[in-house]
């Protein structure tokens, strides 16, 4: 009979949280940034109440309702099925299956001495949506619907194991292993008493495993076939097979081998791959907060030591002056103000983050269409500009750092599951289960690295789309301007066109100079033009340099030019007056980046560490703002040096490692730790690309949006020449353009070009193709348990 159908009584279940489920294409979004994950929290919470309101002073959900789904699919059963038996199992899997998806509950009532099922009304509202799932609920397996309330470690409906379970393995037996019903209800019924399933609460995914397996050893056809006699030696008594009637008259022999080779379907890895998805585990253990923890403090192991060195300073002085409780309650402070301004940077960086994903995803619709010597349209510059600005923030906020920790998990993950393979046993259980949840595991990995890389793949392909877009644009106008002023010009002359053009104040930049005393310098800037660019090289011009280190000790007389600043600051300039020019702007990048970092500094170590006193400060206009004291001032002196100077050596550290990962200097990357010297782990690798790529994607953005406004100068000059052309029909395009103005037009092109070419040559570029390549050597080590993976 079915279950009894009946209005709820009492409290009803709780609402089930539900997570937000991302449905547009990645074409059309961007993905759910993991800030997300606040505002998901935040809506939960609200969705909740909502839900309890509605619970207690609205109406519940219907049970007349309930019923009638359950009858709609228990007659739909009903003309399937020809037995009473089949039928009552069907109706009981049917109100199962609805109980999963609290549309209903099945409970136990006493009537005298029988006991019968109750079927009443539970917390879910039916709706359309809900009614497919439960459709689809209804249509799974007695299995698969027991492994998803073990997958959500939820408590299986009442009665479950036997109304259920057992009678599902006993039809199973009978159908897959063509044995009769009496035979096959006395095994699992053994078996399930061997394996301790008495009850429902002792259903779990390894007892149904031992069981399943157990059956296959039993009666499948490979393990019905005996060993083979083995002969008997000369003079010995041939071995007999084992008689357990009478196993005194039984010569000794060998037993039936038992099969021990444990299997899984695809029922029971669907089942570990959802445990997985769904942040658990079965037999693996995991770390995931524990490497989150590790991961935030390897990243800011500088800032934290630092500031934990200034604090315990702090707090010695203040108690050596004033005593123990003034350093208590300074200490105190500290970890409060630590707190509070934390939290609030947290809040501001999610808000921000959350309302620039929302921009780019508004402008994201910006048209690449070539028109007006392909130049964008003013409204699509603008959305392109939103978007850039907006993915650069989230990325260098965000998605860097999550990139970073999903292919750190996935990495850890591929080596733990080669290892496994390499020492596998099929006859343990939990050996197979761990083979199985470490392949889920690494699939589930490949996933979170494939959200968290989205959004940084769109930023950067967009990025190199329009460099190459506006490339497009320019070639024909360069190779019209080479071969109507430079392609027949002596080399000499046209080097030393360029070299003078290169020095133009409309050309010189702030911290980045072409290198015209490199050999071959025109030639880089030029890399498609004929070969004759690079001759009559020479050397960096030595009066250049002596003035401008002449002047920079003049501006900062402690500051001393390394190999690589002299390149930078390029002393390519015959004249003082150009060497002057470089000096001014070295100068000025030099002390804008100095500002930038003492900014930072004193952020950190002014507002949370400096500004103490023991008692409060008597001033009538403000009594309770704090006073800076003398002990204050010379902590904050020496923890604001010393940050300034840590930052630049770690900054070093981080640029020698990249040149030994990006293959410019000799060698591997190594890494000293307690065990001695080893080579750096791709994860380690990768840690120092996104510190990198983190720093230069600001300026990265600003040098495309520099081009952007170059390239629309240019393109401009480039139409007034042919309006010139044109009024002279005899003359070509550039004719009434000076050979001078024509190489800065050139150059100040190319400026900034090169350098955004270095910089994707550089960390930014460099993260992106190890993502991809990286996970790619790991597809290809692991491809021997995974099926072929789309590439990330």
């Amino acid at each position: 009979m079915p279950p009894e159908i009946r209005s709820p009584r009492g409290s009803s279940l709780p609402a089930v949280e539900r997570k937000e489920l991302a449905t547009a294409s990645e074409d059309s979004s961007l993905g759910q940034i993991d800030y997300g994950r606040w505002r998901g929290r935040i809506v939960s919470v609200f969705t909740g109440i909502g839900g309890l309101i509605k619970r207690f002073f609205g109406a519940t959900p219907s049970a007349a309702k309930a019923l009638r789904v359950y009858d709609s699919f228990r007659l739909a059963a009903h003309e399937e099925l020809s037995t009473p038996i089949q039928r009552s199992l069907r109706d009981y899997h049917i109100a199962c299956a609805m109980a999963y998806h609290h549309v209903c509950v099945l409970g136990e009532e006493k009537k005298g001495e029988a006991t019968s099922l109750v079927l009443s009304g539970g917390s879910e509202k039916i709706s359309e949506e809900v009614l497919a799932e439960v459709k689809k609920t209804v249509s799974c397996s007695t299995i698969e619907l027991t492994y998803k309330y073990l997958s959500e470690d939820r408590a299986l409906p009442v009665g479950f194991l036997k109304r259920a379970l057992l009678p599902n393995l006993i039809q199973g037996t009978v159908k897959d292993f063509n044995v009769d019903a009496e035979t096959a209800e006395a095994t699992v019924v053994k078996l399930a008493q061997d394996t301790g399933l008495l009850d429902d609460k002792d259903v779990s995914f390894e007892r149904i495993l031992e069981i399943k397996n157990a059956l296959r050893w039993q009666f499948a056809p490979e393990a019905q076939t005996l060993a083979e006699p083995i002969p008997a030696r000369q003079g010995s008594v041939p071995v007999g097979r084992f008689d357990p009637a009478n196993p005194a008259a039984t010569p000794p022999g060998l037993d039936k081998p038992r099969a021990s080779r444990y299997q899984l379907d695809e029922v029971d890895k669907a089942y570990i791959q959802n445990v997985v998805d769904q942040g658990g585990g079965i037999k693996l253990e995991n770390t995931d907060a524990r490497s989150r923890i590790k991961r935030y403090f390897l990243r800011n192991k500088r800032y934290l030591a630092l500031y934990s060195c200034s604090i315990a300073v702090s707090t010695v002085l203040i108690g050596l002056v004033t005593g123990g409780i003034a350093a208590a309650a300074a200490l105190f402070g500290y970890i409060a103000w630590y707190g509070a301004w934390s939290g609030g940077t947290e809040m501001i960086r999610m808000t921000r983050a959350i309302r620039a994903l929302q921009r780019a995803e508004a402008s994201a619709d910006y048209k690449l269409d070539m028109n007006d010597l392909g130049v964008l349209s003013e409204m699509d510059e603008k959305k392109f500009r939103v978007f850039l600005k907006s993915l650069r923030y989230i990325c260098s906020h965000e998605t860097l750092t999550r990139i970073f920790t999903a292919y750190s998990e996935l990495e850890k993950d591929a080596q733990m599951r080669l290892e496994m393979e390499r020492e596998k046993d099929e006859s343990n259980l939990e050996a197979v289960i761990r083979l199985e949840e470490g392949k889920a595991r690494y699939l589930y990995r490949r996933r979170n690295l494939q959200d968290a890389f989205k959004i940084y793949r769109r930023f950067y392909t967009a990025a190199v789309a329009d460099v190459e877009r506006m490339d497009q644009e320019w070639e024909p106008v360069l190779d019209q301007l080479w071969s109507g002023k430079f392609e027949h010009m002596d080399p000499e002359k046209r080097e030393r066109l360029f070299s003078d053009a290169a020095n133009d104040p409309r050309v010189i930049g702030k911290s980045y100079h072409f290198k015209t005393k490199q050999t071959g310098w025109l030639q880089k800037v030029f890399p498609k033009m004929t070969d004759d660019l690079a001759s009559d090289g020479s050397i960096s011009s030595k009066e250049a340099v002596a003035e401008l280190e002449r002047v920079l000790e003049e501006e900062m007389p402690d500051l001393e030019l390394t190999e690589e600043e002299r390149s930078r600051f390029n002393a390519h300039a015959n004249s003082v007056a150009n060497a002057l020019i470089l000096a001014e702007n070295g100068v000025r990048s030099y002390l804008n980046s100095w500002l930038k970092g003492a900014f930072k500094s004193t952020m950190v170590h002014g507002f949370k560490v400096v500004w103490h006193t023991a008692e409060r400060p008597r001033l009538e206009i403000s009594p309770y703002l704090p006073r800076p004291t003398v002990d204050g001032l010379i902590i904050f002196g020496f923890f604001f040096l010393a940050d300034l100077f840590v930052s630049r050596y770690n900054e070093g550290i981080n640029k020698d490692r990249f040149e030994h990962i990006a293959g410019s200097e000799e060698g591997k990357s190594m890494i000293w730790d307690w065990q001695g010297q080893r080579e750096r782990t791709g994860r380690e690798e990768m840690n120092t690309m996104r510190r990198l790529a983190k720093d230069q994607l600001e300026d990265f953005v600003d040098r495309i949006l520099k081009l952007h406004d170059s390239h629309k100068e240019i393109m401009k000059e480039v139409r007034f020449q042919e309006q010139l052309s044109q009024i002279n029909a005899g003359s070509s395009t550039f004719d009434h353009m000076d050979d001078r103005e024509a190489a800065v037009l050139i150059l100040r092109r190319q400026y900034h070009h090169q350098i955004i070419s270095e910089m994707m040559m550089g960390a930014i570029g460099k993260y992106y193709e190890s993502v991809m390549t990286k996970t790619e050597y790991w597809d290809q080590q692991m491809s021997h348990l995974i099926p072929p993976q789309a590439p990330i």
